[in-house]
């Protein structure tokens, strides 16, 4: 393989990257090289490894880069996450570390996926608990005033107490998917170290 088809294949793994981050990588390539002159292509193309190794590399950076210079967003993480799933899948691995991998990142997903759920419905739960008490609250107002003031006082409780769950839930879940986007690059560094047999 020649630079010209290294530079070709690269711009073809990279094809998910915005467009400035694509020309960006693309021109230090390039410049990589140029440096190293025309005779030096063959030393280059062996010491930056396959297309497919650099890609993933390219692609895990800017998980981390865009998550790192972009305010807290669910979208942004969501984003970040697929581009560093992307980026382990596209790396030339062996069929059963691939598979092990796919399979690690899905049931690691379920279940943090479960734990958010299970968050969201707590806090929900609450909220609607406040305000199931606090109705029926008003409903007994007529026969027994003091079970009703007791029931009213209770669901205004846990209703506050819902209302001032959610900003924290909120919070707790890009956290997680901040923990999520770092874990997995981390996972995918150590494996293309290991397969481009650092370490």
């Amino acid at each position: 393989m020649d630079r010209a088809g290294y530079i070709k294949k690269l711009r073809g793994k990279l094809r998910r990257l915005p467009a400035h981050e694509l020309n960006e990588a693309l021109v230090y390539y390039e410049e990589y090289f140029d440096e190293a002159g025309v005779d030096n292509e063959q030393q280059v193309i062996q010491q930056l490894g396959s297309p497919s190794v650099v890609a993933s590399q390219i692609l895990a950076d800017f998980a981390l880069k865009d998550l790192e210079g972009t305010t807290d967003s669910t979208k942004k993480n969501m984003t970040a996450i697929w581009l560093i799933i992307l980026a382990i899948l596209s790396a030339p691995l062996s069929l059963p570390l691939l598979a092990v991998a796919v399979a690690l990142i899905i049931s690691v997903g379920a279940v943090i996926f479960s734990f958010v759920v299970a968050i969201v419905a707590t806090v929900v739960s609450i909220f609607l608990g406040g305000v199931a008490a606090l109705i029926g609250g008003i409903f007994v107002l007529t026969e027994h005033w003091p079970t009703a003031l007791l029931f009213m006082g209770l669901g205004l409780i846990v209703t506050g107490s819902g209302i001032l769950l959610f900003p924290i839930v909120i919070r707790l879940i890009k956290k997680i998917a901040v923990v999520c986007v770092e874990v997995l690059a981390s996972l995918f560094h150590k494996i293309t170290k290991k397969h481009n047999g650092g370490f």
